[in-house]
């Protein structure tokens, strides 16, 4: 039954991917403008943890800024979901041109430099679009480490229709094989800013001012296979138009101090997020860590 209820969902992800490719962009956004409002105003996805997030991590403003703040998120994330599944059907040429780099000249360096490169980036900005770019902007052989989804035919799709672009998705418990075993030139592409599966093996540090556990393979893999890790950052200049920049966090890293190169990372990042806060995706659990703290403190009587 579980089988047959997958196979449905992917027949109706296909046709609605079918329907997409048939509207242009200036009709998506009117779209997107119809779901904001079914995201925020009916059925309210996740808006507490929203909200909740932007007051712990911005304590100095009041209730309109994070109101009008939550608005502008939700907007984008509208704006987000319609354009990853236009990108289905977009060439590689069409999305090219919603692109500017914006310091072309370290791109140009990187592929002199260096046949393997590890890129650390983030859900900030349009990071599926970016996903499917990456391949064109760099010559590698460029992999994406993922969470397998559990429906496998659409996963399966998925994996697929990217490595078609040039991004192969490898799962997350292959990530060590896939390092060990390729000699070609290769670019191993991290969204690292999600919450960890395994917090034992997670690293903390504070992010916009508070403490944050964070994903450790970024740094584990470029010690080990020492690789240089460059973060690339995409920022939103217009509806469907976008920058993108490069910007080196650990050219040597065997050089750097244990867990610097995270530190670095979530540096960079933080720096993005309070430049444009309405462009990260503010509606995931990032802090359940706090949140479980808090409650192990109050049932203790006080004494964590």
């Amino acid at each position: 039954m579980k089988n047959f209820i997958h196979y449905i969902e992917y027949l109706l992800l296909r046709f609605f991917l079918a329907l997409i490719r048939c509207f242009p962009l200036r009709f998506l956004y009117f779209l997107s403008n119809i779901t904001y409002f079914i995201l925020f105003e009916v059925i309210r996805y996740r808006r507490k943890i929203t909200q909740h997030n932007l007051r712990i991590c911005f304590p100095t403003k009041d209730e309109y800024w994070i109101e009008a703040t939550a608005h502008k998120f939700y907007h984008h994330l509208s704006d987000i979901l319609l354009e990853s599944l236009k990108g289905f059907s977009l060439s590689r040429e069409e999305l090219l041109k919603r692109f500017k780099l914006s310091n072309p000249d370290i791109f140009c360096e990187i592929e002199k430099k260096y046949s393997k490169i590890i890129i650390a980036s983030a859900h900030y900005g349009n990071w599926e679009w970016g996903a499917l770019l990456i391949p064109s902007l760099l010559k590698y052989q460029t992999y994406g480490i993922y969470k397998p989804l559990s429906n496998k035919y659409i996963d399966r799709y998925l994996k697929t229709h990217r490595a078609l672009w040039g991004m192969h998705l490898v799962s997350v418990t292959q990530t060590g094989f896939m390092f060990r075993n390729s000699n070609e030139r290769q670019a191993f592409f991290f969204l690292s800013d999600q919450y960890p599966g395994n917090r034992k093996k997670a690293l903390q540090f504070e992010f916009m001012g508070l403490p944050t556990l964070w994903l450790g393979g970024l740094e584990k893999y470029a010690r080990h296979f020492q690789l240089p890790v460059y973060y690339f950052g995409i920022r939103r200049v217009s509806r469907g138009k976008y920058e993108v920049f490069a910007e080196p966090i650990a050219e040597n890293p065997q050089q750097l101090d244990k867990g610097e190169i995270i530190n670095k990372y979530v540096r960079i990042l933080e720096k993005e997020v309070e430049q444009c806060p309405s462009n990260w995706l503010w509606s995931h659990r990032r802090w359940k860590n706090l949140v479980e703290r808090t409650n192990l403190f109050q049932s203790t009587g006080g004494h964590s």
